[in-house]
C-alpha cells in the first residue's frame, strides 16, 4: 500500500513539473511574440516617423531657403537702384559742369573765331540786305560767277538743246557752223518747241502720237518770245517723224520705240556771263562713241580726238574738241535764243 501511494505521489510531482515546464515553454514563446511584436511596431513607427520628420525637416528648410533668397534679392536690387541713382546724379552734375562752362566760354566769346568774318562785324546778308557800321540796311552785290550763272540760268541751254539721235549727222547741225535765230531751220526749231510741251499736250496710242498746231505754236513762242520763225511743217524728234496736216492744223507721227545708238552728244558749259542785256553761254562739246570709248569733233567724224575716255572725261580734254558760244538776248526780263557761234 505504502508502495502505491509513494508512486501516486511521485506521479503527481512529476506531472506537476512537466506542466510547470509546458507553461514556461508558452511563456517564453509567448514572450518571444510579443516582443518581435514590439519590435517590428516599433522599427516600423521609428521608419515612418523619421520620413515624416525627414520631410517636415526638408520644407521648413526650402521654406528658410525661399525666404532667404527673397530677402538677398530685396537687399541686391536696393543697393542697385542706389547705384543707378548715383550714376545718374553723376552724369546730370557732369552734363550741368559742361554747360556752365560752355556758357561760360560763350560769355567771353571764346567762339567767335569760328565765325565768318560778316557775323563778326554784323553785315550778313538777309534777304539781299547788309548791315552797314551805322546799323542801316544796304543792297548787298551779289557776286554772279560761273556757278550763280548756271543756278540761275543753266536752264537755258537744256531748252535749245536738240532731241535727235546722235547716229545721223543731221543731229550735228547747230554745231557745224555759227548761226542768227532767224538762219536755223524751221525743223529744229520746232523741234526745240516741242521739248516744252506738257505731257498731257501730247496724245499717245499704240498707232501715233499727235500734237495740236496750236499748242506747239504756244510752246514755240514761249521758248523763242515771239512767233517771227514759227513755220509749220514736218520735223523730226528723236526716232518720231512728225508731218503736219494743215487742214487739221495738227502734228503726226507714227509711234515708234526709240532706242539709243552708239554715239552720244556731250556738252559741257565753260563759263557763263552778262554783257549789258545779252547773256553769254561757253560751252565745250564734243561726240562720244561708246563702243570705242571715243571723242569726235565736228571736223571730223572719221578720226578719233581723243581715246580710251568715259563719258565724265569731257572737261580733262576740252582743249581738243569744239567750242561754242550761245547768245541770249533780254526781253521783257527774259532771255531768249539770239544766235550760237562755233568759237573752235
Amino acid at each position: 500500500m505504502a508502495k502505491k501511494e509513494d508512486i501516486k505521489t511521485t506521479t503527481k510531482k512529476e506531472n506537476q513539473e512537466i506542466k510547470k515546464d509546458v507553461v514556461k515553454e508558452i511563456k517564453e514563446k509567448v514572450l518571444q511574440e510579443v516582443y518581435k511584436e514590439i519590435q517590428t511596431t516599433i522599427k516600423d513607427d521609428t521608419l515612418k516617423y523619421k520620413e515624416d520628420l525627414k520631410e517636415e525637416i526638408s520644407i521648413e528648410i526650402q521654406n528658410e531657403v525661399a525666404e532667404m533668397v527673397k530677402q538677398e534679392e530685396k537687399r541686391i536690387l536696393r543697393g542697385k537702384g542706389f547705384s543707378i541713382f548715383k550714376r545718374d546724379v553723376v552724369i546730370f552734375a557732369l552734363f550741368a559742369i559742361v554747360l556752365y562752362f560752355g556758357y561760360c566760354l560763350y560769355d567771353v566769346k571764346y567762339f567767335d573765331f569760328m565765325k565768318s568774318e560778316c557775323e563778326k562785324n554784323g553785315t550778313c546778308a538777309t534777304s539781299g540786305e547788309y548791315v552797314d557800321g551805322n546799323g542801316e540796311n544796304k543792297p548787298q552785290e551779289i557776286v554772279k560767277d560761273k556757278e550763280w550763272y548756271i543756278d540761275n540760268y543753266g536752264y537755258l541751254l537744256d531748252e535749245v538743246k536738240l532731241s535727235l539721235n546722235a547716229d545721223h549727222v543731221s543731229a550735228y547741225y547747230l554745231y557745224s557752223n555759227d548761226y542768227k535765230l532767224s538762219e536755223i531751220k524751221s525743223s529744229y526749231l520746232l523741234n526745240m518747241a516741242y521739248s516744252q510741251l506738257e505731257t498731257k499736250q501730247i496724245k499717245t496710242n499704240s498707232q501715233q502720237i499727235v500734237v495740236e498746231g496750236s499748242d506747239l505754236k504756244n510752246a514755240f513762242e514761249k521758248l523763242f518770245g515771239s512767233t517771227n520763225y514759227y513755220k509749220e511743217g514736218a520735223f523730226t524728234y528723236n526716232c518720231l517723224n512728225f508731218t503736219y496736216n494743215k487742214d487739221k492744223d495738227r502734228y503726226t507721227a507714227e509711234n515708234n520705240k526709240c532706242t539709243k545708238g552708239k554715239n552720244e552728244i556731250l556738252e559741257e558749259i565753260d563759263n557763263m556771263y552778262e554783257d549789258g542785256d545779252v547773256l553769254y553761254i561757253l560751252t565745250t562739246a564734243t561726240i562720244y562713241n561708246k563702243e570705242e570709248s571715243s571723242y569726235y569733233t565736228f571736223d571730223n567724224l572719221f578720226e578719233a580726238a581723243v581715246v580710251d575716255v568715259t563719258e565724265n572725261d569731257l572737261e580733262k580734254n576740252a582743249k581738243r574738241l569744239n567750242k561754242y558760244q550761245y547768245q541770249f538776248k533780254k526781253a521783257n526780263d527774259t532771255y531768249y535764243l539770239d544766235a550760237i557761234t562755233k568759237l573752235k
